[in-house]
């Protein structure tokens, strides 16, 4: 009988495992994939940036679409070989910025504290 109740509590256990990590999975995030030679990223409405993080070769580029809410773009962590930051508010346009050097990109919306995403270059 003890047997049956620690095989059913393991099966139990496995199964909120499971669970919990689907539920720590943002919305704004895409699977890990390999790089592309481009990518889109998103400023929406509410506030992100999607999708994020986004993994593009080395020399690819990636088009930032801005919708109806003005956002800016800008490289903080400015690792060497960052493209230009959109330091301009903008608004209903795409900028598409080129990344020449492999790294992690990490950009923020200084408008909207907390906005940020990641370009991985590889």
């Amino acid at each position: 009988m003890l047997a049956l109740f620690a095989r059913h509590a393991r099966l139990h256990f496995a199964s909120l495992s499971l669970f919990a990590l689907a539920a720590c999975g943002g919305a704004s995030t895409q699977p890990v994939s390999d790089p592309q030679p481009s990518a889109t990223v998103n400023a929406t409405n509410a506030l992100r940036f999607t999708p994020t993080p986004v993994r593009i070769t080395v020399g690819g580029t990636v088009t930032f679409t801005f919708g109806s809410v003005e956002h800016d773009l800008f490289f903080d962590n400015a690792p060497d070989g960052a493209p230009a930051s959109i330091t301009a508010p903008t608004s209903n346009t795409s900028v598409t910025r080129t990344f020449d050097r492999a790294g992690t990109f990490v950009f923020n919306c200084h408008i909207h504290p907390g906005m940020s995403g990641t370009v991985i270059v590889q």
